[in-house]
């Protein structure tokens, strides 16, 4: 009876995802009770419920680059970063946005977040154009942190083609189970880069992730591989 409850929630959980993620995401639930809690359907401007930065808000998909988007109607998408950058900064001094009206191409810089001196340079998910800007960042860059993909929303585009934009994105339950999996890697990116007395001081929190915006811990040299291992520069 408890195998067919589970099955049953969780085939109403991802009706709404394609066909493909469907039968990736059983697979992937049957793999970690705990995703299956983090992939509970969130309120479209909900924090992600502590302990699970990775939870998503439904219709939001993740590239490997760490930028999110979500269609807003049939010739937009919105664009951010997502929990692990906003999670690996832990605050933000600015958001430098594009301009309205700007055109980007798919791995080009979009926009950039800058933290404790340093900035990181976010690419862009499509190729498109630049058709509204999140004017509230300029004074509240701190959305960006506390909620990633609902009032820290960074821009809208009009993609060349939403099916070139969505081809290698993820979506729903697979995309939760990457970005588990992703903050998995900088748990161990941050442990080999620091003494293991340091780490148990300082990173862990809850669940064993690294404490908010103990990337700059890591100086110079450690953002500049956190740039390449997970933004995937190419």
């Amino acid at each position: 009876m408890v195998a067919i409850f589970v099955a049953l929630m969780f085939i109403g959980l991802v009706l709404t995802d394609l066909v493909v993620q469907k039968l990736e995401a059983r697979r992937e639930l049957a793999r970690s009770p705990q995703l299956a809690r983090a992939t509970a359907a969130v309120p479209a401007g909900a924090p992600a419920a502590a302990g699970f930065p990775w939870r998503l808000p439904e219709g939001v998909y993740l590239s490997e680059n760490h930028a999110w988007f979500k269609p807003v109607s049939n010739r937009e998408v919105q664009v951010g970063a997502d929990a692990l950058l906003t999670h690996a900064l832990g605050t933000l001094d600015n958001v430098f946005l594009p301009q309205v009206g700007d055109q980007v191409k798919k791995g080009q810089p979009l926009f950039c977040l800058a933290s404790k001196g340093r900035v990181m340079t976010v690419p862009s998910t499509v190729n498109g154009e630049v058709v509204a800007v999140n004017e509230q960042l300029r004074e509240r860059p701190e959305l960006a942190i506390g909620e990633p993909y609902s009032a820290g929303w960074v821009c809208n585009i009009a993609p060349v083609a939403f099916a070139e934009g969505s081809g290698r994105m993820k979506l729903g339950a697979k995309a939760a189970s990457w970005l588990e999996r992703e903050f998995e890697r900088f748990n161990e990116f941050i442990f080999a880069r620091v003494a293991p007395d340091l780490a148990l001081g300082e990173t862990s929190l809850d669940g064993g992730l690294p404490a908010p915006g103990y990337l700059a811990a890591l100086g110079d040299e450690g953002w500049s591989a956190f740039e390449a291992e997970f933004l995937r520069w190419r």
